[in-house]
Protein backbone atom coordinates (compact mmCIF):
# COMPACT_ATOMS: atom_id res chain seq x y z
CA UNK A 1 0.00 0.00 0.00
CA UNK A 2 2.71 2.47 0.50
CA UNK A 3 4.23 1.84 -2.66
CA UNK A 4 0.85 3.05 -4.34
CA UNK A 5 0.51 5.90 -2.30
CA UNK A 6 3.96 6.93 -3.22
CA UNK A 7 3.31 6.77 -6.85
CA UNK A 8 -0.23 8.41 -7.20
CA UNK A 9 1.39 11.43 -4.63
CA UNK A 10 4.07 11.47 -7.02
CA UNK A 11 1.86 11.05 -10.32
CA UNK A 12 -0.51 13.88 -8.84
CA UNK A 13 2.41 16.03 -8.09
CA UNK A 14 3.65 15.95 -11.54
CA UNK A 15 0.32 16.14 -13.68
CA UNK A 16 -0.67 19.04 -11.11
CA UNK A 17 2.87 20.84 -10.43
CA UNK A 18 4.17 20.38 -13.96
CA UNK A 19 2.62 19.04 -16.96
CA UNK A 20 -1.07 21.08 -16.32
CA UNK A 21 0.83 24.74 -15.86
CA UNK A 22 2.29 23.98 -18.46
CA UNK A 23 -0.17 22.96 -21.16
CA UNK A 24 -2.06 25.87 -19.65
CA UNK A 25 1.06 28.58 -20.92
CA UNK A 26 1.14 26.66 -24.13
CA UNK A 27 -2.37 26.72 -24.71
CA UNK A 28 -2.42 30.69 -23.73
CA UNK A 29 1.03 31.34 -26.53
CA UNK A 30 -1.05 28.58 -29.08
CA UNK A 31 -4.40 30.68 -28.54
CA UNK A 32 -2.34 34.20 -28.76
CA UNK A 33 0.45 33.50 -31.74
CA UNK A 34 -1.08 30.46 -33.77
CA UNK A 35 -4.70 30.85 -33.65
CA UNK A 36 -4.17 34.65 -33.18
CA UNK A 37 -7.12 35.01 -31.04
CA UNK A 38 -6.91 35.50 -27.64
CA UNK A 39 -10.46 36.33 -26.01
CA UNK A 40 -12.85 32.65 -27.24
CA UNK A 41 -16.14 33.51 -25.57
CA UNK A 42 -19.02 30.99 -26.75
CA UNK A 43 -18.95 30.90 -30.33
CA UNK A 44 -16.04 32.45 -31.40
CA UNK A 45 -14.20 29.69 -29.41
CA UNK A 46 -16.04 26.88 -31.10
CA UNK A 47 -14.94 28.50 -34.36
CA UNK A 48 -11.68 29.32 -33.52
CA UNK A 49 -10.91 25.62 -32.77
CA UNK A 50 -12.46 24.39 -36.41
CA UNK A 51 -9.52 25.87 -38.00
CA UNK A 52 -7.13 23.55 -38.54
CA UNK A 53 -4.71 25.10 -35.92
CA UNK A 54 -7.56 24.74 -33.67
CA UNK A 55 -8.20 21.09 -34.63
CA UNK A 56 -4.70 20.06 -33.98
CA UNK A 57 -4.95 21.79 -30.24
CA UNK A 58 -7.51 19.81 -29.54
CA UNK A 59 -6.17 16.60 -31.31
CA UNK A 60 -2.86 17.19 -29.34
CA UNK A 61 -5.06 17.57 -26.37
CA UNK A 62 -6.88 14.71 -26.39
CA UNK A 63 -4.04 12.29 -27.04
CA UNK A 64 -2.14 14.33 -23.98
CA UNK A 65 -5.46 13.51 -21.98
CA UNK A 66 -5.66 9.46 -22.81
CA UNK A 67 -1.95 8.68 -22.71
CA UNK A 68 -1.37 10.66 -19.14
CA UNK A 69 -4.69 8.85 -17.76
CA UNK A 70 -4.65 5.43 -19.10
CA UNK A 71 -0.92 5.07 -18.01
CA UNK A 72 -2.05 5.32 -14.66
CA UNK A 73 -4.68 3.23 -14.67
CA UNK A 74 -2.12 0.75 -15.89
CA UNK A 75 0.40 1.24 -13.07
CA UNK A 76 -2.21 1.35 -10.59
CA UNK A 77 -3.64 -2.02 -11.53
CA UNK A 78 -0.29 -3.23 -11.68
CA UNK A 79 0.60 -2.28 -8.17
CA UNK A 80 -2.23 -3.24 -6.70
CA UNK A 81 -1.65 -6.74 -8.27
CA UNK A 82 1.66 -6.74 -6.99
CA UNK A 83 0.40 -5.81 -3.45
CA UNK A 84 -2.15 -8.86 -3.56
CA UNK A 85 -0.01 -11.07 -4.39
CA UNK A 86 3.35 -9.55 -2.30
CA UNK A 87 5.62 -8.93 -4.94
CA UNK A 88 8.51 -6.89 -4.98
CA UNK A 89 8.58 -3.98 -7.30
CA UNK A 90 10.76 -2.88 -9.56
CA UNK A 91 9.92 0.85 -10.41
CA UNK A 92 11.80 0.96 -13.86
CA UNK A 93 10.79 -2.10 -15.25
CA UNK A 94 6.88 -1.57 -14.00
CA UNK A 95 7.00 1.94 -15.66
CA UNK A 96 8.71 0.73 -19.04
CA UNK A 97 6.64 -1.90 -19.29
CA UNK A 98 3.54 0.42 -18.77
CA UNK A 99 5.01 2.11 -21.52
CA UNK A 100 4.88 0.03 -23.50
CA UNK A 101 0.94 -1.53 -22.92
CA UNK A 102 0.16 1.87 -24.16
CA UNK A 103 0.31 -0.03 -27.32
CA UNK A 104 -3.66 -1.02 -26.69
CA UNK A 105 -4.29 2.56 -27.67
CA UNK A 106 -3.57 2.03 -31.09
CA UNK A 107 -7.22 0.77 -32.28
CA UNK A 108 -10.15 2.38 -34.35
CA UNK A 109 -12.12 2.23 -31.18
CA UNK A 110 -10.33 4.76 -30.39
CA UNK A 111 -13.28 7.49 -29.61
CA UNK A 112 -14.84 5.29 -27.30
CA UNK A 113 -12.01 4.25 -25.17
CA UNK A 114 -11.28 8.50 -24.83
CA UNK A 115 -15.29 8.26 -23.91
CA UNK A 116 -15.40 6.25 -21.34
CA UNK A 117 -11.64 6.82 -19.67
CA UNK A 118 -11.85 10.75 -20.17
CA UNK A 119 -15.54 11.60 -20.10
CA UNK A 120 -17.78 8.82 -18.23
CA UNK A 121 -14.85 7.35 -15.53
CA UNK A 122 -14.54 11.22 -14.26
CA UNK A 123 -18.07 11.61 -14.22
CA UNK A 124 -18.85 9.30 -11.94
CA UNK A 125 -15.23 8.27 -10.09
CA UNK A 126 -16.56 5.79 -7.66
CA UNK A 127 -13.47 3.72 -8.54
CA UNK A 128 -10.23 5.03 -9.94
CA UNK A 129 -9.56 8.61 -9.89
CA UNK A 130 -7.02 9.84 -12.47
CA UNK A 131 -4.73 12.51 -11.34
CA UNK A 132 -4.93 14.42 -14.70
CA UNK A 133 -8.46 14.59 -14.69
CA UNK A 134 -10.19 13.20 -11.38
CA UNK A 135 -13.68 14.69 -12.54
CA UNK A 136 -15.92 16.21 -14.35
CA UNK A 137 -19.46 17.23 -14.01
CA UNK A 138 -22.93 18.81 -16.17
CA UNK A 139 -22.32 22.35 -15.49
CA UNK A 140 -24.08 23.59 -12.63
CA UNK A 141 -26.31 25.95 -15.23
CA UNK A 142 -27.51 23.08 -17.10
CA UNK A 143 -28.81 21.72 -14.24
CA UNK A 144 -30.21 24.56 -12.30
CA UNK A 145 -32.63 25.17 -15.70
CA UNK A 146 -33.55 21.75 -15.35
CA UNK A 147 -34.78 21.89 -12.33
CA UNK A 148 -36.71 25.04 -12.77
CA UNK A 149 -39.13 22.97 -15.85
CA UNK A 150 -41.94 20.74 -14.78
CA UNK A 151 -40.64 17.36 -13.90
CA UNK A 152 -37.18 18.49 -14.43
CA UNK A 153 -35.92 17.03 -11.29
CA UNK A 154 -37.29 13.73 -12.25
CA UNK A 155 -34.99 14.07 -15.79
CA UNK A 156 -31.79 15.12 -14.19
CA UNK A 157 -32.76 11.83 -11.95
CA UNK A 158 -33.44 9.42 -14.42
CA UNK A 159 -30.27 10.53 -16.76
CA UNK A 160 -27.98 9.97 -13.48
CA UNK A 161 -29.30 6.69 -13.14
CA UNK A 162 -28.87 5.55 -16.72
CA UNK A 163 -25.20 7.19 -16.41
CA UNK A 164 -24.79 5.09 -13.50
CA UNK A 165 -26.08 1.75 -15.08
CA UNK A 166 -23.78 2.55 -17.76
CA UNK A 167 -20.68 3.11 -15.28
CA UNK A 168 -21.57 0.14 -13.66
CA UNK A 169 -22.05 -2.36 -16.35
CA UNK A 170 -18.52 -1.07 -17.73
CA UNK A 171 -16.89 -1.17 -14.26
CA UNK A 172 -14.95 -4.52 -15.05
CA UNK A 173 -13.48 -2.73 -18.34
CA UNK A 174 -10.22 -1.37 -16.85
CA UNK A 175 -9.27 -4.60 -15.47
CA UNK A 176 -10.18 -6.92 -18.35
CA UNK A 177 -7.98 -4.26 -20.76
CA UNK A 178 -5.09 -4.39 -18.45
CA UNK A 179 -5.01 -7.93 -17.02
CA UNK A 180 -5.74 -9.56 -19.92
CA UNK A 181 -5.13 -7.19 -23.08
CA UNK A 182 -8.81 -7.72 -24.14
CA UNK A 183 -9.79 -5.36 -26.97
CA UNK A 184 -12.11 -2.75 -25.37
CA UNK A 185 -15.40 -4.50 -26.99
CA UNK A 186 -14.47 -7.55 -25.55
CA UNK A 187 -13.24 -5.89 -21.86
CA UNK A 188 -17.29 -4.36 -22.29
CA UNK A 189 -18.91 -7.47 -22.81
CA UNK A 190 -17.27 -9.37 -20.05
CA UNK A 191 -17.76 -6.57 -17.48
CA UNK A 192 -21.65 -6.58 -18.19
CA UNK A 193 -21.83 -10.94 -17.73
CA UNK A 194 -19.43 -9.98 -14.64
CA UNK A 195 -21.65 -7.39 -13.14
CA UNK A 196 -24.38 -9.37 -14.23
CA UNK A 197 -23.14 -12.39 -12.58
CA UNK A 198 -22.53 -10.91 -9.13
CA UNK A 199 -25.24 -8.84 -7.80
CA UNK A 200 -23.64 -7.83 -4.81
CA UNK A 201 -21.16 -5.71 -6.64
CA UNK A 202 -24.05 -3.39 -7.25
CA UNK A 203 -24.59 -2.84 -3.37
CA UNK A 204 -20.45 -2.47 -3.13
CA UNK A 205 -20.75 0.23 -6.28
CA UNK A 206 -23.71 2.02 -4.12
CA UNK A 207 -21.59 1.61 -0.85
CA UNK A 208 -18.70 3.37 -2.72
CA UNK A 209 -21.14 6.41 -3.88
CA UNK A 210 -22.60 7.21 -0.69
CA UNK A 211 -19.35 7.46 0.94
CA UNK A 212 -17.85 9.59 -1.38
CA UNK A 213 -21.22 11.00 -1.38
CA UNK A 214 -20.67 11.55 2.33
CA UNK A 215 -17.23 12.91 1.87
CA UNK A 216 -18.15 15.71 -0.96
CA UNK A 217 -21.14 16.67 1.01
CA UNK A 218 -20.00 17.12 4.46
CA UNK A 219 -16.47 16.57 5.04
CA UNK A 220 -14.86 18.02 1.86
CA UNK A 221 -17.98 20.56 0.81
CA UNK A 222 -17.62 22.00 -2.54
CA UNK A 223 -13.62 23.19 -1.57
CA UNK A 224 -12.11 21.11 -3.33
CA UNK A 225 -9.68 22.54 -6.15
CA UNK A 226 -9.67 21.32 -10.00
CA UNK A 227 -7.28 20.19 -12.40
CA UNK A 228 -8.05 23.98 -13.59
CA UNK A 229 -6.18 25.39 -10.49
CA UNK A 230 -3.02 24.06 -11.22
CA UNK A 231 -1.33 26.58 -13.60
CA UNK A 232 0.87 28.98 -13.83
CA UNK A 233 -0.18 31.49 -10.95
CA UNK A 234 -0.61 28.11 -8.27
CA UNK A 235 1.66 29.16 -6.32
CA UNK A 236 0.78 33.21 -5.94
CA UNK A 237 -2.79 32.03 -5.05
CA UNK A 238 -1.61 29.28 -2.66
CA UNK A 239 1.02 32.02 -0.76
CA UNK A 240 -1.48 34.88 -0.64
CA UNK A 241 -4.89 33.56 -0.49
CA UNK A 242 -5.81 31.49 2.96
CA UNK A 243 -9.13 29.98 1.47
CA UNK A 244 -7.18 28.66 -1.45
CA UNK A 245 -4.01 27.08 0.98
CA UNK A 246 -7.36 25.42 2.79
CA UNK A 247 -8.54 24.14 -0.48
CA UNK A 248 -5.06 22.79 -1.69
CA UNK A 249 -5.00 20.80 2.19
CA UNK A 250 -8.08 19.63 1.42
CA UNK A 251 -6.74 18.34 -2.07
CA UNK A 252 -4.10 17.05 -0.46
CA UNK A 253 -6.16 14.71 2.33
CA UNK A 254 -8.63 13.66 0.15
CA UNK A 255 -6.48 12.58 -2.46
CA UNK A 256 -4.41 10.43 -0.31
CA UNK A 257 -7.80 9.17 1.43
CA UNK A 258 -9.59 8.50 -2.37
CA UNK A 259 -6.36 6.51 -2.91
CA UNK A 260 -6.80 4.15 -0.20
CA UNK A 261 -10.65 3.73 -1.29
CA UNK A 262 -9.55 3.13 -4.99
CA UNK A 263 -6.93 0.67 -4.30
CA UNK A 264 -9.76 -1.43 -2.11
CA UNK A 265 -12.12 -0.85 -4.75
CA UNK A 266 -9.51 -2.71 -7.08
CA UNK A 267 -8.69 -5.11 -4.67
CA UNK A 268 -12.20 -6.31 -4.49
CA UNK A 269 -12.09 -6.78 -7.95
CA UNK A 270 -9.12 -9.13 -7.87
CA UNK A 271 -10.96 -11.15 -5.23
CA UNK A 272 -13.66 -11.54 -7.50
CA UNK A 273 -12.07 -12.26 -10.03
CA UNK A 274 -9.20 -14.69 -10.13
CA UNK A 275 -6.76 -13.55 -12.90
CA UNK A 276 -3.75 -14.82 -14.18
CA UNK A 277 -2.29 -11.97 -16.08
CA UNK A 278 -0.66 -11.34 -19.25
CA UNK A 279 0.24 -7.74 -19.06
CA UNK A 280 3.74 -7.03 -18.29
CA UNK A 281 5.82 -6.52 -15.95
CA UNK A 282 8.94 -6.03 -17.21
CA UNK A 283 10.44 -4.44 -20.18
CA UNK A 284 10.44 -6.75 -23.30
CA UNK A 285 12.45 -4.36 -25.42
CA UNK A 286 15.48 -2.80 -24.57
CA UNK A 287 15.85 0.84 -23.76
CA UNK A 288 17.36 3.33 -25.62
CA UNK A 289 20.95 3.90 -24.97
CA UNK A 290 20.92 7.59 -24.39
CA UNK A 291 24.70 9.62 -23.52
CA UNK A 292 24.58 12.42 -20.75
CA UNK A 293 27.41 14.47 -21.61
CA UNK A 294 28.16 17.11 -18.72
CA UNK A 295 29.28 20.35 -19.89
CA UNK A 296 31.75 21.72 -17.11
CA UNK A 297 30.80 25.88 -16.43
CA UNK A 298 33.98 27.94 -16.37
CA UNK A 299 32.70 31.13 -15.48
CA UNK A 300 30.23 29.62 -12.11
CA UNK A 301 30.03 33.29 -10.61
CA UNK A 302 29.30 34.98 -13.58
CA UNK A 303 26.27 32.57 -14.78
CA UNK A 304 25.37 32.39 -11.25
CA UNK A 305 24.35 36.29 -10.80
CA UNK A 306 22.65 36.13 -13.69
CA UNK A 307 20.70 33.14 -12.08
CA UNK A 308 19.80 34.94 -9.13
CA UNK A 309 19.31 38.33 -10.81
CA UNK A 310 16.70 36.93 -13.22
CA UNK A 311 15.25 34.63 -10.20
CA UNK A 312 14.49 37.81 -8.21
CA UNK A 313 12.83 39.70 -11.12
CA UNK A 314 10.67 36.88 -12.05
CA UNK A 315 9.60 36.60 -8.22
CA UNK A 316 9.28 40.37 -7.87
CA UNK A 317 7.10 40.51 -11.42
CA UNK A 318 5.13 36.72 -10.20
CA UNK A 319 3.58 37.63 -6.90
CA UNK A 320 2.78 41.49 -7.89
CA UNK A 321 -0.97 41.45 -8.47
CA UNK A 322 -2.42 44.20 -9.98
CA UNK A 323 -5.59 45.45 -7.83
CA UNK A 324 -9.47 44.40 -8.64
CA UNK A 325 -11.34 47.30 -10.90
CA UNK A 326 -14.45 47.56 -8.11
CA UNK A 327 -15.62 45.80 -4.87
CA UNK A 328 -18.04 43.27 -5.24
CA UNK A 329 -21.53 43.09 -6.32
CA UNK A 330 -24.62 41.36 -5.26
CA UNK A 331 -26.34 40.62 -8.12
CA UNK A 332 -30.28 38.44 -7.78
CA UNK A 333 -30.41 35.88 -11.10
CA UNK A 334 -34.01 37.05 -12.50
CA UNK A 335 -34.84 38.99 -9.31
CA UNK A 336 -35.55 36.57 -6.78
CA UNK A 337 -36.41 32.89 -5.96
CA UNK A 338 -38.66 33.53 -3.81
CA UNK A 339 -40.79 35.48 -6.85
CA UNK A 340 -41.52 34.12 -10.19
CA UNK A 341 -38.59 34.56 -12.31
CA UNK A 342 -38.03 37.64 -14.42
CA UNK A 343 -40.89 39.41 -12.65
CA UNK A 344 -41.73 42.91 -11.25
CA UNK A 345 -42.51 41.10 -7.34
CA UNK A 346 -38.65 39.68 -8.00
CA UNK A 347 -37.22 42.60 -8.79
CA UNK A 348 -38.67 44.04 -5.23
CA UNK A 349 -37.72 41.06 -3.53
CA UNK A 350 -34.22 41.56 -4.61
CA UNK A 351 -34.43 45.08 -3.71
CA UNK A 352 -36.15 44.04 0.15
CA UNK A 353 -33.00 41.82 0.46
CA UNK A 354 -30.38 45.07 -0.25
CA UNK A 355 -29.32 43.20 -3.74
CA UNK A 356 -27.05 45.71 -5.45
CA UNK A 357 -28.62 44.67 -8.66
CA UNK A 358 -31.11 42.24 -9.94
CA UNK A 359 -30.26 40.28 -13.62
CA UNK A 360 -33.35 40.86 -16.02
CA UNK A 361 -33.60 38.94 -19.38
CA UNK A 362 -35.01 40.92 -22.44
CA UNK A 363 -36.66 39.98 -25.60
CA UNK A 364 -38.85 41.49 -28.48
CA UNK A 365 -42.75 40.65 -29.06
CA UNK A 366 -44.04 40.73 -32.68
CA UNK A 367 -45.41 44.62 -31.78
CA UNK A 368 -42.00 45.31 -31.08
CA UNK A 369 -41.96 45.38 -27.24
CA UNK A 370 -39.48 44.56 -24.73
CA UNK A 371 -40.55 42.79 -22.27
CA UNK A 372 -38.50 40.84 -19.71
CA UNK A 373 -38.45 37.19 -19.99
CA UNK A 374 -35.68 34.61 -20.11
CA UNK A 375 -37.33 31.78 -22.35
CA UNK A 376 -38.10 32.24 -25.89
CA UNK A 377 -41.19 29.72 -25.38
CA UNK A 378 -43.38 30.18 -22.47
CA UNK A 379 -44.61 26.75 -22.24
CA UNK A 380 -42.71 26.14 -19.00
CA UNK A 381 -44.39 28.91 -16.81
CA UNK A 382 -47.62 29.43 -18.57
CA UNK A 383 -48.25 25.85 -19.88
CA UNK A 384 -48.91 27.01 -23.22
CA UNK A 385 -46.24 26.35 -26.66
CA UNK A 386 -46.23 29.75 -27.67
CA UNK A 387 -43.55 32.02 -29.27
CA UNK A 388 -42.65 35.57 -27.36
CA UNK A 389 -41.78 36.55 -31.08
CA UNK A 390 -45.30 35.79 -32.26
CA UNK A 391 -47.11 37.17 -29.48
CA UNK A 392 -48.18 40.69 -29.21
CA UNK A 393 -47.71 42.17 -25.90
CA UNK A 394 -51.70 42.17 -25.65
CA UNK A 395 -52.01 38.53 -26.10
CA UNK A 396 -48.97 38.47 -23.39
CA UNK A 397 -50.76 40.36 -20.92
CA UNK A 398 -53.79 37.99 -20.64
CA UNK A 399 -51.14 35.21 -19.54
CA UNK A 400 -50.53 34.16 -15.92
CA UNK A 401 -46.73 32.74 -15.02
CA UNK A 402 -46.51 30.46 -12.52
CA UNK A 403 -43.64 29.21 -11.04
CA UNK A 404 -42.98 25.74 -9.77
CA UNK A 405 -43.75 27.37 -5.92
CA UNK A 406 -47.32 28.86 -6.72
CA UNK A 407 -45.98 31.98 -6.90
CA UNK A 408 -47.95 33.91 -10.06
CA UNK A 409 -47.08 37.06 -12.16
CA UNK A 410 -47.70 38.47 -15.11
CA UNK A 411 -44.95 39.29 -17.87
CA UNK A 412 -43.61 42.77 -17.61
CA UNK A 413 -42.37 45.48 -20.13
CA UNK A 414 -38.79 46.88 -19.75
CA UNK A 415 -40.24 50.10 -19.11
CA UNK A 416 -42.29 48.78 -16.36
CA UNK A 417 -38.95 46.85 -14.69
CA UNK A 418 -37.01 50.41 -15.51
CA UNK A 419 -40.06 52.61 -13.47
CA UNK A 420 -39.99 49.42 -10.32
CA UNK A 421 -36.39 49.71 -10.01
CA UNK A 422 -36.22 53.53 -9.96
CA UNK A 423 -38.81 53.49 -7.83
CA UNK A 424 -37.71 50.96 -5.20
CA UNK A 425 -36.88 51.74 -1.05
CA UNK A 426 -33.62 50.73 -1.48
CA UNK A 427 -33.09 51.92 -4.87
CA UNK A 428 -31.66 48.43 -6.48
CA UNK A 429 -30.03 48.46 -10.20
CA UNK A 430 -30.72 46.31 -13.06
CA UNK A 431 -28.00 44.13 -14.97
CA UNK A 432 -30.40 44.02 -18.54
CA UNK A 433 -29.23 40.76 -20.50
CA UNK A 434 -30.65 41.14 -24.00
CA UNK A 435 -31.64 37.87 -26.04
CA UNK A 436 -32.78 39.66 -29.16
CA UNK A 437 -33.33 37.09 -32.21
CA UNK A 438 -31.38 37.02 -35.66
CA UNK A 439 -32.75 40.75 -37.50
CA UNK A 440 -34.00 42.39 -34.32
CA UNK A 441 -30.39 43.37 -32.45
CA UNK A 442 -30.35 47.04 -33.95
CA UNK A 443 -34.13 47.71 -32.76
CA UNK A 444 -33.82 46.14 -29.31
CA UNK A 445 -30.47 48.20 -28.66
CA UNK A 446 -32.00 51.43 -29.67
CA UNK A 447 -35.58 51.17 -27.97
CA UNK A 448 -33.19 50.26 -24.72
CA UNK A 449 -31.30 53.57 -24.95
CA UNK A 450 -34.36 55.09 -25.43
CA UNK A 451 -35.88 53.88 -22.17
CA UNK A 452 -32.75 54.21 -20.15
CA UNK A 453 -32.30 57.77 -20.80
CA UNK A 454 -36.24 58.75 -20.72
CA UNK A 455 -35.68 57.59 -16.90
CA UNK A 456 -32.68 59.14 -16.77
CA UNK A 457 -31.64 55.36 -15.14
CA UNK A 458 -27.58 54.63 -17.09
CA UNK A 459 -26.45 55.20 -13.67
CA UNK A 460 -27.91 52.46 -12.21
CA UNK A 461 -27.93 49.70 -15.24
CA UNK A 462 -25.67 47.41 -16.44
CA UNK A 463 -25.83 45.38 -19.84
CA UNK A 464 -24.32 42.09 -21.30
CA UNK A 465 -25.50 39.57 -23.35
CA UNK A 466 -24.35 35.96 -24.93
CA UNK A 467 -24.97 37.94 -28.50
CA UNK A 468 -22.00 39.84 -29.55
CA UNK A 469 -23.60 41.81 -31.86
CA UNK A 470 -25.83 43.66 -29.59
CA UNK A 471 -23.32 44.27 -26.96
CA UNK A 472 -21.13 45.56 -29.36
CA UNK A 473 -24.06 48.07 -30.80
CA UNK A 474 -24.52 49.31 -27.50
CA UNK A 475 -20.82 49.97 -26.93
CA UNK A 476 -20.58 51.81 -30.32
CA UNK A 477 -23.40 53.97 -29.40
CA UNK A 478 -22.97 54.53 -25.43
CA UNK A 479 -19.35 53.89 -24.89
CA UNK A 480 -19.40 55.21 -21.54
CA UNK A 481 -22.19 52.68 -20.19
CA UNK A 482 -21.39 49.61 -18.14
CA UNK A 483 -21.47 46.66 -20.91
CA UNK A 484 -20.07 43.05 -20.46
CA UNK A 485 -20.52 39.79 -22.13
CA UNK A 486 -21.83 37.02 -20.61
CA UNK A 487 -20.04 33.42 -21.88
CA UNK A 488 -21.02 30.03 -21.25
CA UNK A 489 -17.58 28.75 -22.81
CA UNK A 490 -13.93 30.04 -22.36
CA UNK A 491 -10.24 28.33 -22.86
CA UNK A 492 -9.28 30.46 -19.69
CA UNK A 493 -7.33 32.47 -21.27
CA UNK A 494 -7.91 36.35 -21.64
CA UNK A 495 -5.54 39.28 -23.41
CA UNK A 496 -7.40 42.48 -24.49
CA UNK A 497 -6.07 44.23 -27.17
CA UNK A 498 -6.68 47.99 -27.84
CA UNK A 499 -7.95 47.10 -31.36
CA UNK A 500 -10.52 44.70 -30.76
CA UNK A 501 -13.66 45.79 -32.11
CA UNK A 502 -15.45 45.35 -28.68
CA UNK A 503 -13.63 45.66 -25.25
CA UNK A 504 -16.20 44.46 -22.53
CA UNK A 505 -16.41 46.38 -19.29
CA UNK A 506 -17.03 42.77 -17.54
CA UNK A 507 -17.22 39.14 -18.07
CA UNK A 508 -20.00 36.88 -16.72
CA UNK A 509 -19.15 33.34 -16.79
CA UNK A 510 -21.03 30.50 -15.48
CA UNK A 511 -19.00 29.32 -12.27
CA UNK A 512 -17.87 25.78 -14.50
CA UNK A 513 -15.60 28.24 -15.76
CA UNK A 514 -13.93 29.72 -13.40
CA UNK A 515 -10.00 29.12 -12.31
CA UNK A 516 -6.61 30.79 -11.37
CA UNK A 517 -6.24 31.12 -14.96
CA UNK A 518 -8.92 32.94 -15.81
CA UNK A 519 -9.01 35.45 -12.95
CA UNK A 520 -5.53 36.24 -13.22
CA UNK A 521 -5.99 37.39 -16.75
CA UNK A 522 -9.00 39.20 -16.25
CA UNK A 523 -7.34 40.81 -13.60
CA UNK A 524 -3.62 41.49 -15.25
CA UNK A 525 -7.07 43.41 -17.98
CA UNK A 526 -8.62 45.41 -15.87
CA UNK A 527 -11.84 42.95 -16.59
CA UNK A 528 -14.29 42.16 -13.65
CA UNK A 529 -15.34 38.89 -13.64
CA UNK A 530 -18.88 38.21 -12.22
CA UNK A 531 -19.93 34.38 -11.99
CA UNK A 532 -23.49 32.97 -12.05
CA UNK A 533 -25.55 31.14 -10.53
CA UNK A 534 -24.21 30.59 -7.09
CA UNK A 535 -25.97 30.67 -3.99
CA UNK A 536 -24.21 29.21 -1.44
CA UNK A 537 -22.75 31.09 0.97
CA UNK A 538 -19.31 28.73 1.66
CA UNK A 539 -19.06 29.25 -2.22
CA UNK A 540 -19.94 33.05 -2.22
CA UNK A 541 -16.81 33.78 0.20
CA UNK A 542 -14.36 31.73 -1.17
CA UNK A 543 -14.85 33.23 -4.78
CA UNK A 544 -14.79 36.94 -3.17
CA UNK A 545 -11.60 35.76 -1.71
CA UNK A 546 -10.17 34.72 -5.24
CA UNK A 547 -11.09 37.59 -6.74
CA UNK A 548 -14.67 37.46 -8.33
CA UNK A 549 -16.05 40.93 -8.35
CA UNK A 550 -19.56 39.98 -8.89
CA UNK A 551 -22.15 37.15 -7.67
CA UNK A 552 -24.76 36.65 -9.58
CA UNK A 553 -27.49 33.97 -7.25
CA UNK A 554 -31.34 32.87 -7.17
CA UNK A 555 -31.23 33.78 -3.46
CA UNK A 556 -30.50 37.21 -3.36
CA UNK A 557 -30.66 37.58 0.27
CA UNK A 558 -27.66 34.24 0.51
CA UNK A 559 -26.09 36.84 -2.29
CA UNK A 560 -26.48 39.93 -0.82
CA UNK A 561 -25.60 38.49 2.98
CA UNK A 562 -22.30 37.02 1.91
CA UNK A 563 -21.02 40.19 -0.46
CA UNK A 564 -21.96 42.63 2.55
CA UNK A 565 -19.67 40.19 4.85
CA UNK A 566 -16.98 40.12 2.96
CA UNK A 567 -17.22 43.94 2.41
CA UNK A 568 -16.73 44.26 6.08
CA UNK A 569 -14.12 41.99 6.95
CA UNK A 570 -11.82 42.93 3.55
CA UNK A 571 -10.27 46.30 3.54
CA UNK A 572 -11.80 48.58 0.35
CA UNK A 573 -8.99 50.73 -0.24
CA UNK A 574 -7.46 51.90 -3.40
CA UNK A 575 -4.99 49.03 -2.79
CA UNK A 576 -7.30 46.70 -3.33
CA UNK A 577 -9.42 48.38 -6.00
CA UNK A 578 -8.64 50.87 -9.16
CA UNK A 579 -11.53 52.32 -7.85
CA UNK A 580 -13.79 52.76 -4.81
CA UNK A 581 -16.65 55.48 -5.92
CA UNK A 582 -20.03 54.52 -6.01
CA UNK A 583 -21.36 53.52 -9.43
CA UNK A 584 -19.73 52.00 -12.03
CA UNK A 585 -16.44 52.92 -12.60
CA UNK A 586 -14.97 55.83 -14.19
CA UNK A 587 -12.25 56.39 -15.96
CA UNK A 588 -9.88 60.02 -15.60
CA UNK A 589 -9.62 62.69 -18.24
CA UNK A 590 -6.30 61.33 -19.82
CA UNK A 591 -8.17 57.50 -19.61
CA UNK A 592 -4.75 56.59 -17.54
CA UNK A 593 -6.85 55.22 -14.60
CA UNK A 594 -10.31 55.09 -13.21
CA UNK A 595 -11.49 57.82 -10.71
CA UNK A 596 -10.90 57.53 -7.01
CA UNK A 597 -12.91 58.57 -4.07
CA UNK A 598 -11.56 59.58 -1.08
Amino acid sequence: MKEILKFELFYKLLMNAILLPCLSLLTGWFLRYVIGDTVLYNFDMVYSLFSIPGILLVLAYVLIVILCVYFEYIVVYKLVYCFKTRQTIDWKNLSLSSLQDLSVLKTKYFPLLFLYYVLLNPLWHLGFVSSFLPRISIPAFIINEALKMNYGSYLIFIVYILLFMVYAFLWYVPFYMIYTKAPFFQACKQSIHKMLQIKKLWLFLIGIFLMYYVLETFIFPEFLLTTSDFNFYFLRYFLFSSYFRFRTLLFVGYSILWTILEVFAIYTQLKQEEVDPVCLFSQTEKPLKMKWHKKVAHHKIIYSTIFLCATIVFVVMYFHQWPLVHPPYSIGHRGDITQVENSLEGILAADQNNTDFAEIDIQMTKDHILVVCHDTNLKRLTKKDLEIKDCTFEQLQKLTLTDKQGHTAKIATLEQAIQTAKSSPNQIGLLIEFKPLDGDQQETIQQTIELIEKYDFSNRAMFMSMDKESVELLAKERPDWWIGYCAFGNLGHIHIRLNDSFIPDFIAVEESMINTQLLEDARNNNLPIYVWTVDDVNKIMDYLHMGISGIIGDASDQVSHAVHQYKQMSPMDDTHYLTTCSGFPKLTEDESGYLQCN
